[in-house]
Parts: C-alpha cells; sequence; structure tokens
C-alpha cells in the first residue's frame, strides 16, 4: 500500500495519541500517565513496614459490598502499616441480592447479615456513626450520632438525626487516605407523593416495613366490617420498577401470594391482585430478551399483571395516578406500593464533589472539566482514585462512577494533530485518520472512525484504495474479534462505551456538521466530540461491580505503598494494571421456583433448573459459613413449613 493512503493516518494517529496523554498527565497530575501499555506487577514480597516509614491514617466510609470486601481482602498484618477506622450509621453488612427473598419471609433478616466488627476484628476500629461532611483540603472527616434518648428505654429512637437535637455527638477523624464507599439512595424522581407513600426496597427496614404492611393488610381485611371496596384496595399491591430488585420483590410477593396466603387466608384471594410498572417496554431490559419475555411467562401463571411503558405521576393516600408517552393516563388503588425505580446520589457525595471542584479550582482544567460531568457517583480513573483528591481519596461501588477520559477536554490538541494542512477545518479524511489512530487512547472514537473508513474514499488510485480497504477491514475484524475475547474476561472502563450504530453515528455527524458542507471547524469538532463522549458508559451499580472493585483496591493497599500523597500514588498506578471488571453473569429469581441466568458466551437459562442453580449460587456466596448455614436451612424451612407470617412490632 502506497505512502500516501496511509502516511496521514499514521501521522495523525502518532501526534493525536502523543498530544494526548501529555494533556492526561498534566490533568491528572502525573498519575494517568501510566495508562500506557508494558505494565508490570509489584514484587510480593512484603516489606518489613510502610514505605513512608509511618502507619498512615485510613478512614473507610460505609460498609457495603465494596468497603466490606476491600477490608476482607486486606492482609491480616495490614494494622502493621495502617491505622485504619471504619465509620457507618450501620454495624452490619447486608448480602443485598437476597433482599427480596426476605419481602414475605422466604429468607429471614439475620440469615443474611454479617456483623461489621466480625469483619473488621484485628484489622481495623470500627465506630457507629454518620459522615455529614468531608474536608478534602484538609482531609477531616465530620461525623455524628445521637447521644442518650430521653427516655432510657426508648431503643427506636433517631440514631442519626439529620437536625441539631439536645445531646447530639459530634466529632473529627483526621485522614491520609479514604476509602468513600456509602454507597447511592434511592431515586424518587422527584415524584410526588412518593416519600410520603411508598416503600422503598434498598435496606433491611425497608423489607421489614413492607412485610409488616403485608400482613396488617390481610388482618384488616379479615375483619367482619370491612366493605367488598376496602378488601379490593387494601389487597391491591404494585411495585414500580422492571429491573432486577423489582422483578425480584414482585415475584417474592407473588409466590407469599398463590402459596401461604392462599392457604392462610382463602376467603380474601378473590380480592388480590399484584400490578408491576415498568417505565420501559421490557422487564430486566438489561439482560436477554428471552429472560424478559420468560418473566412475564412466570408472572402471567401466577397472577401478576405487567404494565410497560408507564411512568408515575403521582402517588396519593389511595391511589397512583400513571401516565404513557402516548398520553393514555391510568389511576389504580393500591393497599401497598412498592418503589424499586433506581438510585441517585447521596447528598454527601454531592458535597464532596463541591469541594473537589472548589480545591481544583485554577490548579487543573483537566480535573476540572471531568469533575464537572454528570454522573451518578464521585469520578475516578481507572485505579478508583478520585480525580482531583490528589491520591487520598479512592471510591468504589455505587459511589463511585469510574470513567475513561472525554475527549472533549483535549479538542484544541486533537484538532492541531489531525489538520496536518493547517487550514483550519478539518474534513472526512482527516476526521477518519484521526479518530482510527487515537481510538486506543479514547475508545469512544472507534466506531466513529469505523464508520468514516466506510464511507470516505481518497482521492488516490481506486484500485490501490480498494486493496487497501479489503486488507484493512480483514484487520479490523480480526482486532474486534479479538477485543470480544478479551471482554468476556475482563472490561476497563475505556470498554464501556455505547454501540450506536450506523444510523446514528452518522446523525452526530450531520447535526454537528452545522453548514452540511463535509468539514468541521474548531466549534463543529467540538460538538462532535462532546455528541462521541456521551456513549461513555460508567460500570453497572450492582453488587458484583463493588466486590471487584474491593478486592482490587485491597490488593494495591497490601503493598504498603500509598499514603494519601499524588508520589505514592503514582508509584503504585504505574506499576499495576488498571481496575478491570469480569463479568460472570446476571441472575434474577422469578418466582414459582423458576430463576434466570444471563451467562456470558452460554446465554439466557430459565426455568426450575436456574432456579435451584439460583438458589446454590446466593447460598455459597454468603460472606461467611454461618451465613450459609442460614440461608441453606430457611430455603429447607419454607418448603416444609411455609412461611411465617407472625406480625411482630
Amino acid at each position: 500500500v502506497p505512502r500516501q493512503v496511509i502516511g496521514p493516518a499514521v501521522a495523525a494517529a502518532a501526534a493525536a495519541a502523543k498530544v494526548a496523554a501529555a494533556g492526561k498527565l498534566a490533568a491528572a497530575g502525573g498519575a494517568a500517565a501510566s495508562v500506557a501499555a508494558g505494565i508490570k506487577t509489584l514484587s510480593k514480597e512484603r516489606p518489613a513496614a510502610h514505605k513512608s516509614g509511618r502507619r498512615p491514617k485510613m478512614v473507610v466510609l460505609g460498609t457495603g459490598w465494596g468497603s466490606v470486601t476491600f477490608l476482607q481482602g486486606l492482609s491480616e498484618d495490614i494494622m502493621k502499616y495502617y491505622d485504619i477506622t471504619v465509620v457507618s450509621p450501620r454495624n452490619f453488612f447486608l448480602y443485598t441480592p437476597l433482599l427480596p427473598a426476605s419481602t414475605m419471609g422466604s429468607i429471614e433478616e439475620r440469615s443474611i447479615v454479617t456483623p461489621i466488627r466480625r469483619v473488621t476484628k484485628d484489622k481495623a476500629d470500627f465506630l457507629e456513626a454518620k459522615c455529614e461532611h468531608i474536608d478534602v483540603k484538609n482531609k477531616v472527616v465530620k461525623c455524628t450520632r445521637a447521644g442518650t434518648p430521653d427516655n432510657s428505654a426508648d431503643v427506636d429512637y433517631d440514631h442519626f438525626p439529620e437536625e441539631s437535637v439536645p445531646r447530639k455527638m459530634s466529632f473529627d477523624i483526621e485522614y491520609d487516605v479514604l476509602i468513600y464507599g456509602i454507597g447511592a439512595q434511592t431515586n424518587d424522581f422527584n415524584t410526588p407523593g412518593v416519600q410520603e407513600h411508598a416503600f422503598f426496597f434498598k435496606e433491611l427496614t425497608d423489607a421489614r416495613k413492607v412485610r409488616d404492611k403485608v400482613t396488617d393488610l390481610f388482618e384488616r381485611a379479615s375483619l367482619p366490617n370491612a366493605t367488598e371496596q376496602q378488601k379490593e384496595r387494601w389487597l391491591s399491591f404494585v411495585v414500580i420498577g422492571g429491573g432486577p430488585t423489582g422483578v425480584e420483590v414482585a415475584a417474592d410477593l407473588a409466590d407469599f401470594l398463590s402459596g401461604d396466603a392462599k392457604e392462610l387466608y382463602p376467603k380474601l384471594m378473590k380480592y388480590v391482585n399484584v400490578k408491576l410498572i415498568n417505565t420501559g417496554d421490557y422487564l430486566l431490559s438489561t439482560y436477554d430478551r428471552g429472560i424478559s419475555e420468560k418473566c412475564i411467562e412466570v408472572f402471567a401463571d401466577k397472577g401478576v399483571e405487567v404494565l410497560p411503558n408507564y411512568r408515575v405521576t403521582e402517588i396519593t393516600k389511595k391511589e397512583v395516578k400513571m401516565r404513557r408517552k402516548s398520553g393514555e393516563e391510568m389511576t389504580l388503588p393500591y393497599g401497598c406500593i412498592v418503589w424499586a425505580a433506581g438510585i441517585k446520589q447521596n447528598e454527601l457525595t454531592a458535597q464532596v464533589k463541591s469541594a473537589l471542584l472548589e480545591l481544583n479550582d485554577g490548579v487543573s482544567d483537566g480535573n476540572m472539566a471531568i469533575l464537572k460531568t454528570p454522573a451518578n457517583g464521585i469520578i475516578t480513573d481507572d485505579w478508583l482514585q478520585v480525580r482531583g483528591s490528589g491520591g487520598s481519596v479512592f471510591a468504589l461501588g455505587d459511589a463511585a462512577s469510574v470513567r475513561h477520559e472525554r475527549t472533549l477536554p483535549y479538542a484544541e490538541q486533537l484538532f492541531k494533530a489531525a489538520d496536518l494542512d493547517n487550514s483550519g477545518d478539518l474534513t472526512l479524511t482527516e476526521l477518519r485518520d484521526l479518530f482510527q489512530g487515537a481510538s486506543d487512547e479514547f475508545p469512544q472514537l472507534e466506531e466513529y472512525g469505523q464508520y468514516l473508513s466506510a464511507v470516505v474514499d481518497d482521492d488516490s488510485n481506486p484500485r490501490v484504495n480498494a486493496i487497501a480497504k479489503v486488507f484493512g477491514e480483514a484487520l479490523e475484524r480480526e482486532r474486534q474479534a479479538w477485543k470480544r475475547a478479551k471482554a468476556l474476561v475482563s472490561q476497563r472502563a475505556s470498554d464501556r462505551t455505547k454501540k450506536k450504530g450506523a444510523p446514528d453515528v452518522e446523525k452526530d455527524f450531520a447535526e454537528a456538521d452545522e453548514d452540511s458542507n463535509r468539514v468541521f471547524d474548531m466549534e463543529e469538532f467540538k460538538g462532535l466530540l462532546e455528541r462521541i463522549d456521551a456513549n461513555l458508559q460508567p460500570f453497572p451499580p450492582t453488587a458484583q461491580v463493588a466486590a471487584q472493585q474491593g478486592k482490587y483496591l485491597s490488593s494495591l493497599f497490601n503493598q504498603a505503598i500509598l499514603d494519601g500523597d499524588i508520589d505514592s500514588f503514582t508509584e503504585v498506578a504505574t506499576n499495576n494494571g488498571p481496575f478491570t471488571y469480569f463479568h460472570k453473569g446476571s441472575l434474577a429469581y422469578l418466582g414459582g421456583g423458576s430463576a434466570a441466568f444471563d451467562l456470558p458466551v452460554i446465554g439466557p437459562i430459565t426455568g426450575p433448573a436456574a432456579g435451584v442453580a439460583w438458589k446454590l449460587y446466593e447460598t455459597s456466596a454468603q460472606l461467611s459459613w454461618k451465613n450459609r448455614a442460614l440461608v441453606g436451612l430457611d430455603w429447607l424451612r419454607g418448603e416444609i413449613f411455609g412461611r411465617d407470617t407472625s406480625r411482630i412490632a
């Protein structure tokens, strides 16, 4: 292939990658420069003491999946290297995948919790308190907790009041390194009435409230003076959210209604109905389409009515109001409504983001740009270091958003690298060469480069172009096959790019090219990059991701090098590969003894056999042997004796 065909591509690629890497190095304070190839692993030999010569103070916030797997992964002699304090308002770890199974007592609450002091024993101190504020500049966390209640026998007082109350306890903890794993909170999308009338489903107390409410409704409907209308409303159950949580809550509730309730409340069963409201077309939309269809089939057998394409507009004391995209409205009476429609960042996360922006203002334009990117969690680099924290804060789980570098902050450097003739405009050919050359550094450019390769012809010999195109397409197919195989084993944040397809890519080019002349000036180029960056996606907010992040982060700290300083982080990042996520598959309980597995390579598996496999997996995946034994006994108890419908205040 002659030089005139590939020369500009090679030149533009080299310049773009070099300029982009240099820009990233400056923005991250030097830490992100280690994204290059040739990553090595530090020696496995354990040092006698921390490299800094002291025991850096580490504060771990939260007791969820990320924080607990991080603590578990730390070496047994970690106290020799770090002074660790764990702070959380929850003094236990909750195995959240089985929380929906505790809706009606299939699994008892204490079977899926582990006291956090069992995890921190001989590794860290634990403080049951709530972190209200983080000073990222001075490295101080402010924590609070309620003091002695007015009545000594009162155990139901608010342990962590938001407002200032008498005897409220407050204290500060200094840190060198902060592990931020406080998770997220339920998103009500500012829908009127949700906070007042719906049950959320994220904590153990939420499952207990739903269980008590369902039992209370059945007992109330059993009274002789309950009217027909009251019985119909009280025994109408509504679940909002078609994701795994909403589906599994509806499934466990349907199992209870078709089993234990039918046996214990036979006179009331004609009044019972369950509805599942979903904003999208399909349940479990991130799973294989066949699983969604199987889910609807199982629900139909159980009497659960699925209402797709409805958005809840308001919840009143007795009704839920909904509207479809077409404008069609519907109102449903309810006795109990469960809201499982998504998550959003905590207030503390918003405060930390604001503090990081203030810290980086006038210091790093690159960090400022990426910190302003909309995200549910704090934005981290590939090593889970919070951007703009200078190596002192690491975030994981639902509290973190691992994001690859955006192209827009480097628009001017990229434009200059591609504009080889200094014309001040970029042709489609120049864009193609730039995108192909810079796609290793910015993977979100890859699909756009492929599109341009297919539609742009060079002005040189057509026969040579045809030959080059054939070889280029063959090499690209081989490259894509290799990437797909690699993704089965591990995914970096850079691999999380939404694929749009040729029509949508073409639309992005057309919308960015405002004067429709197939040539892009700087402003049009920036508009195009903004559309391309919108395709970057974070890791899914699942327990599987958080657990792998915790394990990865512990492996970095076990080297006894990180001390909250940027230099220590640079050393570790240079010698260790970034976090990669291995997707083991997705699973969900569908009800009636059936479950669904969506496995890599194998594909979807549903039915009763999958239900047995689901129970075995969730039992074996418990944090301790005690929990495995308790969960296994709960499954057995439910099969033999049924669920316990006692309502214990």
